[in-house]
């Protein structure tokens, strides 16, 4: 199996259950998952995005329901959003070294603080936390290398330590991880990708979990059926 496409979530799924991106990816069942309560976090991004696009969001505002009201007020005073705007809901496609392989994604936000001279990636979490394991996430990882590497067909010119990537969780209030980038990282997370990639093409069945590491996933039944017919 080829494939040469990947977002975050490519990378993060093999890492977590090969099982599950066996059926997610490869065999390509994308069965409707009702594990998570997505509706708060997309309308906050439609929110914000409306916003930093100079729309009046009043009557949004108005009509939303309590929890995006909250989620409104903890972020709307923050320094991040006097910044200057880059880029809302930019959508990428950016070639992994010189390989053929391609990573896509979309970034929520890119702010540039003259104050501390750097890019600033924001990513909105609206959820409970933050990626546990945040070393071993793909998200940043990629949205850094491919920001980095899209600088050129942005018009922008800057050193990988003048940017920054921030998880920003929105839910009882604002806490921020953040994340530096450097030519040493871009080095490292252009290894890891590619070992990766090396490994998900190899993949020709699901391997069998010890196992499940996930506590709720719409393949656990046919993930089981698949494991005894496969001992």
């Amino acid at each position: 199996m080829q494939n040469n496409i990947f977002s975050h979530d490519h990378f993060n799924t093999w890492q977590t259950c090969k099982s599950r991106y066996f059926f997610k990816y490869i065999k390509k069942l994308n069965w409707p998952d009702f594990t998570g309560d997505y509706e708060l976090g997309k309308n906050f991004h439609a929110l914000i995005d409306y916003y930093l696009r100079g729309f009046d969001i009043e009557p949004l505002i108005k009509n939303a329901g309590n929890e995006l009201e909250e989620c409104w007020n903890y972020i709307k005073d923050r320094q991040i959003l006097s910044n200057k705007l880059i880029k809302t809901e930019w959508g990428f496609n950016c070639r992994v070294s010189d390989t053929h392989n391609w990573l896509i994604g979309r970034i929520d936000a890119v702010f540039y603080d003259a104050k501390t001279d750097k890019y600033i990636i924001a990513d909105w979490k609206t959820g409970k936390y933050i990626p546990k394991n945040i070393n071993s996430n793909f998200q940043h990882k990629i949205y850094l290398y491919a920001f980095f590497n899209s600088k050129q067909s942005l018009n922008l010119d800057f050193e990988p330590e003048q940017l920054e990537f921030r998880y920003i969780k929105i839910q009882d209030g604002v806490s921020i991880e953040s994340i530096d980038f450097s030519r040493e990282k871009e080095i490292e997370y252009t290894d890891n990708m590619l070992n990766l990639i090396e490994d998900i093409n190899k993949a020709e069945k699901a391997n069998k979990p010890e196992t499940c590491p996930i506590n709720q996933c719409a393949y656990k039944n046919l993930c089981f059926k698949q494991v005894r017919k496969n001992p």
